[in-house]
């Protein structure tokens, strides 16, 4: 029993005196800590003196160092608006970027820099660089990546546009345009036309002008449109000429008077000439057949002597005449009465059900042939606004074909179709189901059908399935046509030499072109 007291009297003592030693060190370790000098900070200048005519702009590059008489020098801060706000870095040079309020010219903006040691200390005086700063000139450059622009337009053209200002997006206050000649005038577009925020300094803007046209003459004064708005800005755009060659020149204007450079684009810009707009959406032998269709038109003459043309819907042209944008493709098209459409590609209807709704809502009446291969889609919704509700789904291995000499039909015997015969093989010939009843706004008619067969690799049979090919919409409120669409390539239709008897019916009889 005493054993154990003075074991235990012992193991206290022992460690009272590691206690007493471990306070005492750790006490010795803070006096070191706080004995170690605050790092002091230091720049390669205090200011920098230019003249007010060679003030440098809102971009600058600053130089620092720092030093720790007893440690080492961990990293530095930096600030740039007055040592609200502070970013740390381990460099000992930055390129920066001085802000002005807006609209203000010039000024002296200085960059502050404190160095940090090993043990987090910062230095309480930080060094002070003051520069004096002008508010640096905007940039412009036209936009030919996200705006297709044609070589050739009608009076419904797009241009588009970046700007960048190292002073902010906010630091533009407008854009002066001029279209051929200064003696034109100047059109302003607000400062905030924006598309697309790329950066706080790099956005993109776009206009769209429009030719004036009052009782069938266009005349040299514009509407000017900011983006995919169809609300006019305030005055006109002076200076458009037609048929010719037309130059934009465009500046951006800061709210302190810098200007940018002057950026210039040019496009031809024609007239129309007649009320009818024939779109070659072909992709091949396109010149071949559209001759064909346009040779016919003249021959028949009346109103489809003169028409405008439109070349390039399809992905496969290089040479598009039709902007990408769905606005500027609505109000081309609103420009005419009458269109009518080949294709032997079904998808360049996509553009056309996307935006011909005013076209029809205005009054447009339009003829559709389009040559449809077997593997599109049976219910695709680039067909919504025809008379098709679906194409006929060729059987498992079968590919629904008209073979030479081969007839298309009308419905109803005296009904004034003509009866067509094929002067080669038509590989893709599909017939569809044409919408039964009324829609409300429309009636439907199936007008024509065609002899088919069925090839697989067994062999050919006759097709006794659905083998409608041309249908009529109607509209309800005025009983009268307003499309005609027809999935045969009509080109391959002319073996009774009667082609244009189809069209006289189609075109001038039932949609009154």
């Amino acid at each position: 029993m005493k054993t154990s007291v003075h074991i235990k009297s012992l193991f206290n003592t022992i460690s009272f005196i590691i206690l007493f030693l471990g306070a005492g060190c750790e006490k010795d370790f803070e006096g070191d800590r706080e004995a170690q000098a605050l790092p002091e900070t230091f720049a390669v200048v205090d200011s920098v003196r230019r003249d007010s005519n060679n003030l440098l702009v809102t971009t600058v590059t600053a130089y620092w160092w720092g030093e720790s008489k007893t440690g080492f020098i961990e990293g530095y801060e930096v600030s740039t608006d007055n040592q609200q706000t502070w970013q740390f870095t381990k460099e000992q040079k930055g390129s920066f970027l001085l802000n002005l309020p807006l609209g203000v010219a010039k000024g002296e903006l200085p960059i502050f820099i404190r160095a940090i040691d090993n043990i987090g200390q910062k230095d309480p005086t930080p060094a002070r660089m003051v520069f004096p700063i002008k508010n640096s000139a905007p940039k412009i450059a036209f936009d030919f990546t996200s705006n297709k622009r044609p070589v050739k337009s009608f009076p419904v053209v797009k241009i588009a546009w970046t700007t960048t200002d190292v002073d902010g997006r906010n630091d533009i206050d407008r854009f002066d345009l001029y279209l051929n000649d200064a003696t034109n005038g100047t059109y302003s577009i607000p400062g905030n036309t924006t598309d697309a925020i790329i950066s706080d300094s790099v956005f993109t803007s776009s206009i769209r002008i429009e030719g004036i046209q009052t009782p069938g003459v266009f005349q040299p004064q514009c509407r000017v449109f900011t983006g995919s708005r169809t609300i006019p800005l305030s005055g006109l755009l002076n200076g458009i000429v037609y048929d010719a060659w037309n130059y934009f020149y465009l500046k951006a204007v800061d709210k302190t008077g810098n200007n940018s450079l002057i950026a210039k684009d040019s496009i031809w810009i024609k007239k129309p000439v007649s009320d009818l707009l024939i779109v070659n959406a072909l992709s091949s032998s396109s010149s071949v057949v559209f001759n064909f269709y346009t040779n016919r038109f003249k021959n028949i003459g009346g109103n489809l002597a003169v028409f405008d043309t439109l070349i390039g819907i399809s992905t496969q042209f290089t040479k598009d005449e039709l902007y990408n944008d769905a606005v500027t493709q609505t109000r081309t098209f609103n420009l005419f009465n009458n269109i009518i459409w080949l294709t032997d590609d079904a998808n360049t209807l996509a553009t056309c059900q996307q935006n011909t709704t005013e076209f029809f809502n205005n009054g447009g009446r339009m003829f559709i042939t389009a040559e449809i291969s077997n593997e599109f889609p049976a219910t695709s919704s680039v067909l919504s606004f025809t008379p098709v509700e679906a194409l006929v789904v060729p059987p498992p291995g079968g590919n629904i074909r008209m073979n030479i000499n081969e007839l298309m039909t009308p419905h109803e015997s005296g009904s004034g179709w003509p009866i067509l015969k094929s002067t080669s093989i038509i590989s893709n010939s599909r017939p569809f189901i044409t919408f039964s009843g009324s829609s409300g706004l429309f009636s439907y008619d199936s007008l024509c059908r065609a002899n088919l067969i069925n090839q697989t690799t067994l062999g050919t049979t006759a097709w006794n399935g659905p083998a409608n090919v041309l249908s009529m919409r109607k509209r309800v409120a005025t009983g009268k046509a307003d499309l005609i669409f027809c999935s045969l390539p009509l080109q391959r239709l002319n073996g009774n030499n009667n082609i244009d008897s189809l069209f006289r019916k189609a075109l001038l009889e039932e949609l009154e072109f």
